[in-house]
């Protein structure tokens, strides 16, 4: 899409015609850790387990397993 060594546009123009931020052409988005990982699964079982279940019932059980409180904020989103 961009050309980073391009001689006749530069990335701002470039970035300009396909009206982009220019900034997030150089964004690398962070990889998930593997607690991260564990966590969505765990936070997956349980709403397979109980479909109807809410945040704070996974949330609950999260922390009744002594998930950190990270754990809440995922629920949320």
């Amino acid at each position: 899409m961009v050309d980073h060594d391009s001689d006749e546009l530069s990335v701002s123009r470039q970035a300009e015609l396909l009206s982009l931020n220019r900034t997030s052409l150089y964004y690398k988005p962070a990889g998930i850790s593997y607690e991260e990982l564990r966590l969505h699964r765990r936070i997956d079982e349980i709403y397979t387990e109980r479909p109807v279940s809410g945040s704070r019932y996974i949330t609950a059980i999260l922390r009744r397993e002594g998930w950190s409180s990270t754990a809440s904020a995922w629920c949320a989103a």
